[in-house]
């Protein structure tokens, strides 16, 4: 989704964005309260969006916070129109198949204004409006250091207790949070964006005391998860449900950077980590493709619940979304030919 390109942050994006599938699969078709699905689902919510944040973050210092205002600023702006048009898309397709409403302007401009944030398309205009405001805060993100990423932290973990039954303005709540609302607040959860800019600064990649802290911090997430069979309260965010996801981020990039690091010795890790990538490079693409095929399935005839049919939708997306792809390489390669 994002300029220059690191290994193992598109690893990273290609594990986020191949789970993030999965559950959304589960969710629509599977039986998302029990078993293994239901684990399943709550894993991803709880570390999907947060990680792909840190992975804006990780590869925007990379990218933008090294340059000038001026150019990254362009550059961080004609992504996160795309990414705004990719919720448009997503947004509107949600509302037609699954909502099944009429064709009427009303529902239209909803969306467009943001005064409506479709269900399981409201991510993507999340991702947008951190691209903005990471423009705006480039100066502190330019000189990011441990006191900034400090204050940061205590923003977001004061951000979790705002009076979210005040919050009623849509716009707001993209920002803030709120009870009549979906939304990924950006105060919540720019941490993790930050997170990953500190990060790629500091060049961190394992640190004991940094998975001692991501783990401490996430016991309160996990002994309710354990003990009650429910993660804290996710729309709007607590800052258990915040805290919760640390871990599995953390993991998630050490996984990432491992695999990167080994491929080249190990065959079988060239295979998944090559395909994770690619996956990663494309995941603006496969998240859209992905939504679109989810909600017209959803409302068509040949949607209901079952196990084994929400797997086997999803190993179709997997298979079918590359292919798309490749069609249109195809096509190109056959200009090329005539030419």
């Amino acid at each position: 989704m994002m300029g220059k390109r690191r290994s193992e942050i598109d690893i990273f994006k290609g594990i986020l964005t191949i789970t993030m599938i999965l559950c959304h699969c589960i969710q629509f078709f599977g039986m998302e309260e029990q078993g293994v699905q239901k684990v399943l689902r709550d894993v991803i919510n709880i570390a999907t969006f947060s990680g792909f944040l840190f992975c804006f973050g990780y590869v925007g210092n990379l990218a933008y916070y090294q340059k000038n205002w001026g150019i990254s600023a362009r550059k961080m702006g004609k992504n996160a129109v795309r990414i705004l048009i990719a919720f448009y898309i997503s947004g509107i397709a949600y509302v037609a198949f699954v909502e099944e409403k009429i064709f009427q302007w009303k529902f239209i401009t909803e969306v467009l204004l943001l005064k409506k944030y479709p269900g399981w398309s409201e991510f993507l205009v999340s991702f947008a409006a951190i691209l903005f405001v990471g423009i705006a805060v480039f100066p502190l993100m330019k000189r990011m250091n441990g006191i900034i990423l400090g204050v940061i932290v205590a923003i977001s973990a004061v951000s979790c207790f705002i009076p979210y039954d005040s919050i009623h303005n849509s716009w707001l709540a993209l920002f803030t949070g709120s009870r009549d609302f979906t939304t990924f607040p950006v105060l919540q959860y720019g941490v993790f964006f930050a997170a990953g800019v500190w990060m790629c600064k500091k060049e961190i990649k394992w640190n004991i005391w940094l998975m001692i802290g991501t783990i401490a911090v996430g016991i309160p997430c996990w002994w309710q998860y354990i003990r009650e069979g429910y993660l804290p309260e996710r729309f709007p965010p607590s800052l258990f449900f915040i805290c919760g996801g640390c871990v599995f981020v953390y993991l998630y990039f050490l996984l990432s950077c491992w695999a990167a690091k080994r491929r080249e010795n190990n065959k079988a890790v060239e295979i998944v980590s090559g395909y994770l990538e690619r996956t990663g490079q494309d995941s603006l693409y496969y998240l859209l493709l992905s939504n679109i095929l989810i909600f017209a399935l959803d409302g068509s005839n040949f949607s209901f619940r079952s196990e084994v049919y929400a797997y086997a939708f999803f190993i179709m997306i997997l298979l079918l979304i590359p292919y798309l792809g490749q069609l249109k390489n195809t096509r190109k390669k056959e200009k090329i030919t005539e030419g």
